[in-house]
């Protein structure tokens, strides 16, 4: 344990050397939900005013901006974003980013806005972009998933996300999903390992698939333990796989990728009188063909959820961030901004300090 502690102090410092001034980085910041109470699943809305109010002086932009910039960037710039386009964005984050006169870039999923009350409306969306602060660009439609592999890793319950559970819903069922209505349709499901639907062309279960599983379990022992459950459907779906599951196409992962992009392009375009070309990979699941593909869509940068910090002359093929959602206190924000440290001190904390 002395010589791992050893090696692990090394890296430490070495990594806080490295990134001393983070003045010749650029960090761009991600947040998704801005929420009014704590442990609700994003981040509470005094701790986003904390984040706000310490980096106030720094020099912020949105993505539109950045291609007129030639993708560089002065000292001491920081990037703000959020993923998804949820109405607390603009009822709790807005009026923060106002206040401090930051500048922010909402990534929006298309296919929630009017339909979903947990989502932005195009008024407010409207409000916050000509207010000149905050930009709107790509984030695909639906933000939707493929299975990757049919091995069951857990069950949808009454504790699940309903952020997960609203991106999960159409791969069992059609239509827009109802958080109110259809949360417990989902309850008892199997969940598979799952990527992004424009990552790659993965599985999607049959039409037939819920009405098949739940007969199948109702033959079951009402006792059976979860791991025993996991392990007879995933004997079940290897034997059946034909039965329950259809692989998806090259042709269409093809389609489905361009009416994803083209028709989240597409619906901000009409609403906002402007092209976004800045795609913010959906659960940060890159393209895993050609991103070529993707920029003939239209797209000419890539954001990522891959943590790391970018040069001030940015890689528009790949912006690191770092999640702004996940900071145990505003120390490790603080230690993060200033040299790097703050994932890395709760790491140690983790391993060394025993509880």
């Amino acid at each position: 344990m002395t010589y791992l502690f050893l090696i692990i102090i090394l890296l430490f410092l070495v990594f806080i050397a490295y990134n001393k001034n983070r003045k010749n980085f650029v960090l761009c910041l991600m947040y998704h939900s801005i929420d009014s109470e704590k442990g609700k699943g994003g981040i509470f809305v005094d701790e986003f005013k904390e984040h706000i109010k310490w980096i106030k002086d720094k020099k912020t932009f949105k993505m539109e901006e950045l291609k007129g910039l030639d993708y560089k960037l002065p000292k001491n710039s920081i990037l703000i974003t959020f993923d998804d386009g949820y109405k607390n964005n603009y009822t709790l984050a807005f009026p923060i980013l106002k206040k401090y006169n930051m500048k922010a870039t909402i990534f929006l999923n298309t296919k929630f806005i009017e339909k979903d009350e947990a989502y932005l409306n195009w008024a407010e969306i409207r409000e916050m972009y000509e207010s000149g602060l905050v930009d709107f660009q790509l984030h695909t439609h639906s933000h939707q998933l493929t299975i990757k592999n049919i091995d069951v890793l857990a069950f949808y319950d009454r504790e699940s996300s309903p952020y997960f559970k609203r991106e999960s819903y159409s791969l069992f069922f059609d239509g827009n999903y109802d958080e109110k209505s259809d949360a417990e349709k989902l309850n008892g499901l199997p969940v598979f390992k799952l990527r992004s639907k424009i990552s790659i062309p993965g599985y999607k279960p049959k039409k037939d698939f819920v009405e098949k599983y739940r007969k199948v379990m109702e033959l079951q022992e009402d006792n059976m333990s979860e791991k025993e459950k996991k392990e007879f459907l995933n004997k079940l779906f290897k034997k059946r796989k034909d039965e329950f599951f259809d692989k998806i196409s090259e042709e269409q992962f093809r389609k489905t990728v361009e009416f994803e992009i083209l028709e989240n392009k597409k619906i901000i375009s009409e609403k906002l009188g402007k092209t976004p070309d800045c795609l913010a990979y959906p659960w940060g699941h890159r393209y895993k063909g050609n991103r070529d593909d993707i920029k003939k869509l239209g797209v000419d940068i890539f954001i990522t959820t891959r943590k790391g910090v970018n040069s001030l002359n940015l890689d528009k093929n790949w912006i690191y961030r770092v999640s702004g959602d996940d900071f145990e206190s505003f120390d490790e924000f603080k230690k993060e901004l200033t040299d790097g440290s703050g994932a890395y001190y709760r790491k140690l904390r983790k391993i060394f300090i025993k509880k």
